[in-house]
């Protein structure tokens, strides 16, 4: 069946909003996104997301005007209940001149989603080129180089692990599944094993990709998402 889908810009990315002025905490980001959801008359919606996304997306589960709102969340290639291993994406670097300098070079799209040299290889499938151009062309409009930057502002392993077993998995009592490319070098499985215990409802399955799966393996990933989302809600 087809689904209505929004995929909003997070704040400082593509297309949207990069005043660098505004709050750019995930805790923020995520408040602020109640509003979109308002404006569109969602009441009632399945979520999704990845990486960064699925950082604001945990604090938007906790946010008291999404209760009973989510009525799934599909959390994809972001850490669980144990520490990042390494290796680590260099967030302290990011939200630096030199971060902004390192988004702003013309390479840089082809670095993370082509795996080339010096990044960790993230990348295990090759990505079509198509994905790579539209990657590159979102990252090409004035001010994404500053608001990317910013958006790592808040950002830091060890904090958002303590947010997440502080609180903010407690909050989800939506079903959850975590869903893990297994060949991401910086996200073994092994760091998985215990994290469905951490939510009310959680199941987790892996997909033979790398940190981008849902780049890499899209008709995997699909899926994955459309088996979880049509479940019987308990």
């Amino acid at each position: 069946t087809g689904r209505f889908v929004v995929a909003p810009d997070t704040l400082g990315n593509g297309q949207s909003d990069k005043r660098l002025d505004l709050d750019y905490d995930y805790a923020a980001v995520a408040r602020a996104l109640v509003d979109l959801w308002d404006a569109l008359e969602l009441r009632s919606f399945d979520l999704v997301a990845h990486d960064r996304g699925a950082v604001i997306a945990d604090h938007l589960c906790a946010v008291p005007a999404m209760s009973g709102r989510i009525r799934r969340y599909v959390r994809m290639q972001q850490s669980g209940n144990r520490p990042h291993s390494e290796p680590r994406p260099p967030h302290e670097l990011f939200r630096t001149p030199d971060g902004v300098e390192l988004f702003r070079s013309e390479g840089f799209i082809d670095v993370v989603l082509r795996g080339r040299e010096p990044a960790p290889r993230l990348v295990a499938i090759p990505i079509a080129d198509d994905v790579v151009d539209r990657s590159r062309q979102e990252f090409s409009y004035p001010g994404v180089a500053e608001g990317a930057s910013a958006s790592f502002g808040s950002a830091g392993f060890d904090r958002e692990l303590e947010d997440r077993l502080g609180g903010l998995f407690a909050a989800m009592d939506m079903p959850v599944l975590f869903l893990q490319g297994s060949l991401d070098p910086g996200q073994q499985p092994s760091e998985y094993e215990t994290v469905t215990d951490e939510v009310a409802d959680g199941r987790l399955q892996f997909v033979e990709a790398g940190h981008f799966l849902h780049l890499e393996a899209p008709d995997e990933v699909t899926a994955a998402i459309r088996s979880f989302l049509e479940e019987p809600l308990p």
